[in-house]
């Protein structure tokens, strides 16, 4: 059993009643407030900038419709490219950020030193800047040009596949500490030692559309160059994804080859705790922070829609215990505020969400999953109380120690030596209510004899 629940930070916003209609191989019908829409430019003004998935585990049920997206938008970037029409960015905002993002999202937090975000990162995991970082980009991988562009030019009749940005990489170029191409390899190798004025580099050429220092827009840049990756599968393999329901769909997809990837990152030093380390070095919560917590950071000014299957996993108790608490200090002072879906099975997390944004999915005799409010206050409820009402789990400790406590009762309950018992028990098992509910039965019974 999970509990599923929206977590929404600031005033709520006016709402819209969007209703999507569509039918194989018919356009979408969308109407807003139930009067059919006009324009894009309507939709986009009530709908998320946004959707940002992320699973810490292989939840393909949340997945797969990113998974479906990535191959879309990669196509997508192939049509431009082939027509030689000018590209900017994926026309989807499905956006699924697993560990693939990872070096990303904390180099451009870092990169544009947003003050919240070092100061969350250092204060949590002693993680005090970015020292250096390399990045390369191999351009092995052509692609032919469409008819339609071949019978209307002389030019080659095949493209580089980074072409489509250029521009985009000869701002990382120019930003860059020291740059060469490697002809054997057909690798463009990119070092970057990030001090003062590398950053002022980066918030130079990375900016948004008020021309302000932009470390999402720098994002997205990795993004794009990363779905690139997505070149050595078939288009076969691309129609059976698009047309599958099955929870395996993501099986079919390999892993392209370190060495044959075309963008990728390499050498990423930090300075942790006063010592230089890699960020590879860093433990499974470490990173799983700095991915929940820096995507956050990244999307914070934008009206975007969080689905996030169970963040905290990785996560000690204490992190566990302020994750709230930290989330919504990345949105604190933004003037867009997101919604947030999370599911998880950590009691820390309802405890800090009010009643009527928690629901709670079980399954009922017949194998139906049902979905009900809590019948208690969660704000504020303790991590026991919502353990037992919320997930069923009447036991403050583990199932082996309490087969032994279990063990204690019974050698009571043969007529043991009580005072042998209760040596034993204080001696043996360490403090809980379960032990001090047994003692006190124990101590009980050796003042009635």
């Amino acid at each position: 059993m999970a509990s599923f629940f929206t977590h929404k930070v600031g005033e709520e916003p006016d709402n819209a009643y969007i209703s999507i209609k569509k039918e194989a191989f018919k356009p979408a019908e969308i109407t807003k407030n139930g009067i059919p829409s006009q324009s894009q430019q309507e939709l986009k003004a009530v709908l998320p900038h946004s959707v940002i998935g992320y699973s810490s585990g292989e939840n393909e049920i949340l997945s797969l419709p990113f998974f479906k997206m990535r191959f879309i938008q990669y196509d997508e970037y192939l049509s431009y490219l082939t027509n030689d029409i000018n590209y900017s960015a994926p026309e989807s905002g499905l956006v699924y950020l697993d560990d693939t993002f990872s070096q990303a999202i904390f180099l451009c937090n870092f990169i544009f030193s947003d003050e919240k975000a070092v100061t969350i990162f250092k204060e949590d995991l002693g993680i005090e800047s970015v020292k250096q970082f390399r990045i390369i980009i191999k351009k092995h991988h052509f692609e032919e040009m469409s008819e339609e562009y071949q019978n209307s030019a002389d030019d080659n009749d095949s493209v580089e596949l980074t072409t489509g940005l250029k521009n985009q990489i000869d701002k990382l170029v120019a930003c860059s500490t020291l740059h060469y191409e490697n002809e054997q390899t057909q690798e463009l190798i990119l070092d970057f030692h990030l001090d003062k004025s590398l950053k002022e580099a980066f918030n130079f050429y990375f900016t948004d559309e008020k021309n302000k220092p932009s470390a999402l827009a720098l994002f997205q840049l990795f993004q794009n160059l990363i779905l690139l990756n997505q070149y050595q599968h078939e288009q076969s393999l691309k129609d059976k994804i698009y047309q599958s329901n099955s929870l395996y769909a993501k099986g079919r997809i390999s892993t392209v080859p370190w060495e044959e990837r075309v963008f990728k990152f390499k050498d990423f030093w930090i300075q942790k705790n006063d010592i230089k380390v890699l960020s590879k070095s860093l433990s499974d919560g470490e990173h799983q922070f700095l991915h929940t917590i820096g995507l956050a950071l990244l999307y914070k000014n934008t009206e975007s829609l969080f689905l996030l299957d169970e963040p905290e996993t990785h996560f000690n108790p204490s992190w566990r215990a302020k994750y709230i608490s930290t989330l919504r200090k990345c949105f604190e002072g933004t003037n867009r505020l997101p919604e947030i879906l999370i599911t998880s099975h950590s009691p820390f997390i309802v405890s800090d969400s009010y009643r009527e944004n928690v629901l709670i999915f079980k399954k009922d005799d017949h194998n139906t999953v049902i979905c009900e409010r809590p019948d208690f206050n969660t704000f504020g409820a303790s991590a026991s109380k919502i353990t037992m009402k919320v997930f069923d789990k009447t036991d403050t400790i583990g199932d082996f120690s309490h087969s032994k406590l279990r063990e204690f009762r019974k050698r009571f309950d043969e007529g043991e030596d009580v005072e042998r018992l209760i040596k034993e028990v204080e001696n043996d098992i360490g403090d809980s209510m379960e032990k001090i509910l047994l003692l006190k039965l124990l101590f009980d019974t050796q003042e009635e004899t």
